[in-house]
């Protein structure tokens, strides 16, 4: 992201943070710094084993009008009926690269295909069939045009401002979200820079605007030992599927606040 622009716990240097800046607050730097090298003494880098990919149905509401050309740069050549991992590219992890200053790290194509899955999944729990995808650019862009009628990417790379759904968002200032989206969204994709709590309330501040009525179904992906702020945000639980990040040496987990079978077994990609 992903562009899910993750779309997912970077790889920080001591200057240049996600979205090309670093923390302003006294402190907050270190803090991050710090707590991003506890956690890599506890995990160990893991690799990729093949997989045969994953297919999923497209999303069940989404529109049927046609969209505009730039998109159709990473538009996959297939019917409603196929998924995006049936071929033997993801078009969108092919053409886009990583950007290491905005700490971009795509999830591997396995790893979207199940992702995509479980927002199917949670949609249909839902009766739901809008999607807001916040800071996860590689499941946005995974999905068709046809399926990206009735979502919205919220992310601070401005690259992505020609495509229809995109809004620039930048963390440090969560309530500034357009009026229309606002109480618009059945599901929220969540996937920050950054695993600290005050990121992360943030996220969450921007998340309960989007959400309709006040609720919606949440998939939050960030390391396991976040799991009671998880709770504690979003009512989310961790799910067995844990998601490959070919690039990241530390290890996600995904948390939703809604039992789903998608995310029910063991992703075998990881080495352990």
């Amino acid at each position: 992201s992903a562009p899910i622009s993750r779309e997912v716990l970077r790889t920080h240097h001591s200057k240049g943070f996600r979205d090309g800046r670093m923390q302003q607050e006294d402190g907050k730097d270190e803090a991050i710094l710090r707590e991003l090298r506890e956690i890599s003494n506890k995990h160990s880098p893991f690799h990729n084993i093949g997989k045969e990919p994953v297919r999923r149905p497209s999303l069940a509401a989404a529109s049927v009008s046609s969209s505009g050309s730039d998109e159709e740069n990473l538009e996959r050549d297939r019917t409603s009926q196929e998924c995006i991992g049936c071929e033997d590219d993801n078009n969108f992890l092919r053409q886009t690269g990583e950007n290491r200053d905005l700490n971009q790290y795509w999830y591997s194509k396995n790893t979207i295909e199940i992702l995509c899955n479980a927002i199917t999944e949670g949609l249909s729990i839902s009766n739901g069939s809008r999607v807001a995808f916040l800071s996860t650019p590689s499941l946005f862009f995974s999905l068709s045009s046809k399926e990206r009628e009735n979502c919205a990417l919220f992310d601070f790379d401005t690259s992505w401002e020609s495509y229809s759904g995109y809004q620039f968002y930048d963390y440090n200032d969560p309530t500034n979200v357009n009026e229309s989206c606002q109480g618009a969204f059945d599901l929220i994709v969540i996937d920050p820079p950054f695993i600290s709590g005050s990121v992360w309330e943030n996220y969450a501040i921007t998340a309960k605007l989007l959400m309709k009525g006040g609720r919606a179904q949440v998939i939050a992906t960030t390391v396991e030992e976040n799991a009671i702020l998880m709770k504690e945000m979003f009512g989310c639980k961790p799910a067995t599927f844990r998601p490959s990040i070919p690039n990241l040496v530390y290890q996600y987990s995904v948390f939703t606040n809604f039992s789903c079978l998608a995310l029910s077994d063991k992703n075998s990609e990881l080495a352990v």
